[in-house]
């Protein structure tokens, strides 16, 4: 039976401050080695010894099953205690929003909550915006940067001539924001599990107010007993019946608040900010920073760009409750952390209009969010009317 106290128990959100690695723990391999038994041809070797010019990494403990080694010329960042992926995009990019471009350059990382004393972290090579004076790089392409070794400049990872977006290489992509900061914080979402019983029972305005706004008080029905404290912040969400295309509910992100006092039984909170007209009845889940993701900018696909072969799934429904979509939507994906998207994925979006005919384009839509089943994304491009139903696949 759940009790009162730990169904406001919730996980942490991501926020780069909270993340804390694992103290290193070094282990002593066995320098033993395994002969096959007689009349056996002996196993292949599973992985090829580094070169002689190979950045090897470290032996560590770590959850992550990570590589051993890396080409040389490789950026390299060597994870120290309390390091996040937030402050590794920070520093060496200059954009801690790009974090999520950091974890996609490294993919043995299963869990960006989990990075750990030891872990090497690729640094990718993109275009990044830099304010004035700044040089390109970061940590690590400098002298005594993160890897260096006793007398050498920059250290595993240190770019060089040749080298993505440096003088005589490959020019590096450069990003777009998906959307604006707050229309991301007040995105709906297709409904999942969650406790809605924290709510928000009465306000300052006694009922003389039909929707509530931004720096109005509210009263919630939780307080000091269930974990409540000043200064915490929550969303604030009320389910919504779709009227087209598919039965079920989705969720709509009326604004967040801010506890000011709590009693035992009780709380008082100021909205910081609403998306629409609160209503008494709106229901509290944990605030979460979402960072902006950034977008590369490519090509848009047409009739002629080729399947990928990758991640495939469905536009799941309308989150602005329409039957017909376009560019500036908001869509919901039936893809979700549970199958790997993360923020800034671009999937392009399509329809087979005949049984083993190709298929006709529509558009791209961008990852902003990502729920354990589903995903809320952006219409970016549309070049026909786009439907509930119709086919994306991961750029």
């Amino acid at each position: 039976m759940t009790t009162r106290a730990s169904r406001t128990v919730s996980r942490r959100p991501f926020f780069p401050s909270r993340v804390l690695a694992l103290p290193s723990l070094v282990l002593a391999l066995s320098g033993l080695a395994a002969f096959p038994a007689a009349g056996q041809e002996p196993e292949p070797e599973a992985e090829q010894p580094a070169s002689t010019n190979d950045i090897v990494v470290a032996p560590h403990w770590s959850r992550n099953q990570g590589p051993t080694s890396y080409p040389e010329g490789t950026q390299l960042h060597i994870v120290q205690r309390g390091d996040t992926l937030w402050d590794i995009s920070n520093s060496y990019l200059r954009n801690p929003f790009l974090w999520p471009q950091l974890w996609d350059a490294n993919r043995y990382i299963e869990n960006p909550h989990l990075i750990y004393p030891g872990d090497p972290i690729r640094i990718p090579d993109l275009d990044v915006v830099r304010g004035e004076g700044e040089e390109p790089g970061g940590p690590g392409t400098g002298p005594g940067g993160p890897g260096a070794g006793p007398g050498e400049e920059g250290g595993p990872g240190a770019g060089g001539p040749g080298a993505a977006g440096q003088p005589g290489g490959p020019a590096a992509p450069q990003f777009r924001p998906a959307y604006e900061e707050i229309t991301i914080q007040c995105a709906g979402y297709l409904r999942e599990e969650a406790d809605d019983d924290f709510r928000i029972f009465g306000s300052e305005e006694d009922g003389h107010k039909d929707g509530l706004a931004t720096g109005d008080v509210v009263y919630l029905n939780r307080g000091s007993e269930d974990g409540v404290s000043p200064g915490d912040s929550f969303y604030l969400q009320r389910k919504v019946d779709f009227t087209w295309g598919i039965d079920g509910s989705y969720v709509r992100r009326s604004g967040w608040l801010r506890i000011l006092a709590v009693q035992e039984e009780t709380a008082m909170a100021e909205i910081v900010q609403a998306c629409l007209d609160i209503h008494l009845g709106d229901y509290l889940t944990p605030f979460e920073p979402i960072p902006v993701p950034l977008l590369p900018l490519e090509p848009v696909p047409t009739r002629l760009t080729p399947e990928t072969g990758r991640m495939r799934g469905k536009i799941a429904a309308s989150l602005d409750d329409l039957a017909t979509l376009g560019q500036g939507y908001l869509v919901s994906i039936d893809l979700g952390q549970e199958d790997g998207v993360v923020p800034g994925n671009i999937f392009t979006i399509f329809r087979y209009l005949y049984d083993g005919a190709p298929r006709k384009v529509l558009g791209t839509l961008a990852i902003l969010t990502v729920q354990r089943e589903h995903s809320t994304a952006r219409i970016m491009e549309s070049k026909d009317y786009i439907l509930t139903g119709d086919l994306v696949e991961l750029k």
